[in-house]
């Protein structure tokens, strides 16, 4: 096989920890890494929120597995961040 006739250069990848957790974390000041938060979505066919991203911290406090489970897999904490999103994406 010959390559010399494709589009070449130097890639690479950078894979950041629940990165839309952490930018959410960064827009208000808080410690990405240290902040319990999650990030909803607030589509309405999504029975009360889908959670998109969890900070490493409310992995730790609250034992949640995966990012794509309810709101109401949330437990009532008040020192659990949560801040919902009601963008939707088109693809």
């Amino acid at each position: 096989m010959f390559f010399d006739d494709e589009p070449h250069g130097v890639f690479f990848l950078i894979d950041n920890k629940s990165f839309y957790a952490s930018c959410e974390a960064v827009a208000r000041g808080l410690s990405p890494l240290k902040v319990p938060l999650v990030v909803l979505s607030e589509a309405e066919n999504t029975n009360g929120g889908l959670i998109l991203a969890t900070s490493p911290e409310a992995k730790h406090l609250f034992h949640l597995k995966a990012n794509v489970s309810r709101k109401r897999d949330l437990p009532n904490d008040p020192r659990l961040w949560v801040w919902a999103t009601s963008t939707v994406f088109n693809y």
